[in-house]
């Protein structure tokens, strides 16, 4: 990884995004966002080299205090981009973007780190262990606990093997606000930057 950032950083930037995607933002979320509450991190993701990429998140989440109801709209959005039926949605799941042996494959790495390190898929969610936020769930815990090279792999093997064509897709798919695709682009800057 070309970040060169310690284990507990890469954790919480990572984290950041699992939150931020986990579900539609909620309102102690924008608040927080729009009250500046992330300004050090977003100062801290500048200096890393993506301040294009973090100005125009800001900018977003500052325009999104001229609508009526911005909570509401950003709810929108978050189904239109990642809810609604894989032709229509961005849906965030390694089945909607691999297929054949490739599929299978990463789904027995999922299963097979799932259970080294006793998780499993949260039964109250329903989400299949193919969702992104698994993925970054599990990652969380290789960031802790396991060496670089065996980090590295997971984000080329597990994520990167389908997450180029979810972002791909999510360009494709029309929004009210720019939020989700500026924080989306951010994201996907983080994860080409660490594959460089």
């Amino acid at each position: 990884m070309t970040l060169v950032i310690s284990r507990e950083e890469r954790q919480f930037i990572y984290g950041w995004f699992n939150a931020m995607l986990a579900r539609e933002l909620s309102d102690e979320q924008l608040n927080a966002l729009q009250a500046g509450e992330f300004d050090d991190f977003f100062a801290y993701l500048s200096e890393l080299g993506f301040a294009e990429q973090v100005a125009k998140f800001q900018a977003e989440v500052t325009a999104c205090r001229q609508l009526e109801f911005p909570r509401l709209e950003l709810a929108a959005d978050f189904a239109q981009l990642f809810l609604l039926e894989g032709n229509l949605s961005a849906i965030p799941y390694a089945s909607a973007y691999l297929e054949g042996e490739a599929l299978a494959k990463n789904l027995a790495e999922m299963d097979r780190l799932l259970g080294e390190f006793g998780l499993q898929v949260n039964r109250e969610s329903k989400e299949p262990s193919d969702h992104l936020c698994v993925y970054l769930a599990l990652f969380d815990r290789l960031l802790a606990e396991k060496p670089l090279e065996t980090q590295q792999q997971f984000l080329q093997n597990q994520l990167m093997s389908w997450l180029p064509a979810w972002f791909a897709k999510a360009k494709t798919v029309k929004t009210n606000t720019g939020v989700y695709f500026a924080l989306l682009r951010l994201f996907e800057e983080v994860l080409l930057k660490e594959q460089r």
